[in-house]
């Protein structure tokens, strides 16, 4: 069985929403808040963060290659495209964009403190954060515009991170009001019921689309 270390409400519920959309059991370990000091957690992962799933001998960290991972172990699923078409290729730009441009700018905002050694400059990080939130979320927006799913005419991985990262934006219902076809893209994957099942496990307050 899979045993996956994650938190409420972080990237955590990108392999989550992998395993409950392929239907596998897995155990599931809630770390507390901050950065794990656990000795035995450090093993797997020395920085402390979260997720991390343990697949036997092997350990994989990060929700991005965590749900890549799992896509490829359980290819009856459908979770990714396949190797060698356009959408495999839309796969990859996607789970690294979100993971690699979208993510880092949610940590920006979160963890301010993490950017600088000055107590005066984390409110100019926090700010400068949401800015770049709202103008990526923005070309987003544009290159989303009449996709069924991200990738394609599929369901995907990259479906259920971007959802997690348009319930991470700082101040969603906005985002998603001004953004008509990322909330069309987002009303679409959470109407999904396990998709649905997981934001509500997460505490995250849904806004209806349209």
């Amino acid at each position: 069985m899979y045993r996956l270390y994650g938190k409420p409400y972080t990237m955590s519920m990108v392999p989550e929403g992998a395993m409950d959309e392929i239907g596998v059991a897995y155990d599931l370990v809630t770390l507390p808040d901050g950065r794990s000091t656990d000795p035995e957690y450090l093993k797997l992962r020395p920085d402390g963060l979260a997720p991390t799933l343990v697949d036997g001998d092997l350990v994989v960290i990060e929700g991005s290659a965590i749900a890549m991972h799992l896509a490829d172990r359980h290819p009856d699923a459908g979770l990714a495209p396949a190797v060698g078409t356009a959408e495999r290729a839309r796969w990859y730009q996607w789970m690294l964009y979100l993971g690699s441009m979208v993510h880092p700018v949610v940590a920006n905002e979160f963890h301010a403190d993490w950017y600088t050694d000055e107590e005066s400059g984390v409110e100019g990080v926090r700010r400068r954060a949401r800015r770049n939130a709202d103008t990526l979320w923005a070309q987003i927006d544009t290159a989303v515009a009449g996709r069924a799913w991200l990738c394609g005419g599929t369901f995907t991985t990259a479906d259920i991170l971007f959802l997690a990262e348009a319930y991470m934006h700082h101040d969603y219902p906005a985002m998603l009001a001004r953004e008509a076809n990322v909330a069309t893209l987002v009303g679409r994957i959470q109407a999904r019921p396990r998709m649905a099942a997981l934001l509500e496990r997460h505490g995250v307050e849904t806004v209806a689309p349209g």
